[in-house]
């Protein structure tokens, strides 16, 4: 079981670190400043220090960067902290705050959550095992083009 989790946890990881953003309003060819701006810079800088991406790599200051803008609606910051939670990488290991926040990211519509939440719904982390809900999840993520979702179907 314990593989198990960390293989998980490992997929879940490189999905996320996939998975980019890009959403700039632009006003007269000028950058527009927003709240979800300050949300995607925080995420930006989450994830820098969770790749160690020109800074050393620290999971406490991932999370306290991606908790910012998971707070704000920031669907590729809750996935990335379902991702910490599920790992212990930085908090606590909690499967059950995994999963809340997986299912944050999963109602955006984002696939690499969608799959994590199947995942956890098949091997029963944080949730009672419960494989129509994992087929469910999975199936979304699948039809949204997630090819690891379609291979777990």
């Amino acid at each position: 079981m314990k593989f198990k989790t960390l293989l998980i946890a490992f997929f879940c990881l490189l999905m996320s670190a996939c998975a980019t953003q890009n959403s700039y309003e632009y006003q007269n060819g000028e950058r527009a400043m927003s709240s979800q701006d300050n949300a995607n810079e925080q995420y930006k800088k989450g994830m820098r220090y969770m790749l160690g991406q020109g800074v050393p790599v620290n999971y406490s200051q991932a999370y306290t960067w991606l908790e910012r803008s998971a707070s704000q609606g920031n669907p590729y910051a809750q996935n990335e902290l379902g991702y910490l939670y599920l790992s212990g990488s930085g908090v606590n290991q909690d499967y059950q705050r995994a999963f809340e926040w997986y299912q944050k990211a999963a109602n955006h519509g984002l696939p690499s959550a969608q799959y994590s939440l199947g995942m956890m719904y098949r091997q029963g982390l944080g949730v009672p095992v419960d494989n129509a809900k994992a087929h469910e999840w999975l199936a979304r993520a699948s039809a949204r083009g997630f090819v690891p979702a379609s291979k777990a179907l």
